[in-house]
């Protein structure tokens, strides 16, 4: 099954086989804001669209500059739908099979009848026959919107199920966040705190231990910042050595790395000579001519 954006012979389609934005997605992206980001920014944001299969031009994935640094946004309900492609592609089954609530006094219950928010929700989701539980804490999504003050338990809910999914869907939804987990970005990072494990095996901790310890770097966030097609082969480089260069990690960087070659070529394509600007067939253009 593909992820194509359909759009009915629309030329704003975005197809498998294509390596960047083109001419007419880009006068769109401009008409929604986003054309002004770096072309790294793009590269990004085109990689996600594109893997998740979630239509910018209809605002079902955008990207948000907070402080100069993008961050790429769905609403709840493009997480459902990643979910249910991945799902059907695959002959599997997903769903949200409990959630819960607790006050200060961290006693759980499987609906909210206090007055005021929750301290948390707990939410799980099971792919596969395999359970996948997460806790968002309110105090981490100290968020000030209306729907925050109108109900704050089912926001903070919607929170815990965006990192339960995300968590069983890491392959589709890595670098993907809802916009309820980002309302409170300007204030703090959202951490994402799991329950506590089991104890591991012996055999799993001789795993762990072999395992190179984690780089701590955002190589998407770090990608993003590259100006130039070789600065990009750089950080692959830094990436592949730390162990870290996953599948889907290392086609992202070859989608930015072939969209920052491109813009260098088409820059090369011209040049000013004696302050005249000639093609690269030697012909003079613009008013020169």
């Amino acid at each position: 099954m593909s992820n194509e954006i359909q759009h009915g012979g629309s030329t704003l389609a975005v197809h498998q086989d294509q390596q960047f934005w083109t001419d007419q997605q880009m006068a769109a992206l401009q008409q929604l804001g986003v054309a002004t980001n770096s072309q790294g920014d793009l590269a990004v944001f085109f990689h996600q669209a594109q893997k998740s299969g979630l239509d910018p031009f209809k605002r079902e994935i955008y990207m948000i500059t907070r402080s100069g640094k993008p961050t790429i946004q769905t609403g709840i309900d493009g997480f459902y739908k990643i979910a249910d492609r991945v799902t059907t592609k695959t002959g599997g089954t997903w769903g949200i099979s409990e959630t819960y609530w607790c006050g200060q006094d961290g006693q759980w219950v499987d609906v909210w009848l206090q007055q005021g928010a929750p301290a948390a929700a707990k939410v799980i989701v099971e792919r596969n026959g395999s359970k996948f539980t997460t806790v968002a804490l309110t105090s981490e999504y100290t968020a000030t919107g209306p729907m925050w003050k109108k109900m704050p338990a089912r926001m903070i809910a919607k929170c815990a199920e965006a990192l339960a999914i995300r968590k069983a869907f890491p392959e589709d939804l890595s670098g993907l966040y809802t916009s309820d987990e980002m309302a409170q970005a300007d204030n703090q990072q959202v951490v994402n705190r799991a329950p506590q494990q089991r104890p591991r095996t012996t055999q799993q901790r001789q795993q762990v231990q072999a395992k190179p310890e984690p780089s701590g770097r955002d190589w998407y966030a770090e990608a993003g910042e590259c100006e130039t097609a070789d600065a990009l082969a750089a950080l692959y480089k830094e990436c592949a050595a730390s162990g870290e260069l996953d599948d889907d990690l290392k086609s992202f960087l070859m989608t930015t790395g072939t969209a920052l070659r491109q813009m260098e070529q088409n820059q090369q394509d011209e040049e000013v000579v004696d302050g005249v600007l000639v093609d690269e067939n030697g012909e003079i253009k613009g008013d020169a001519a």
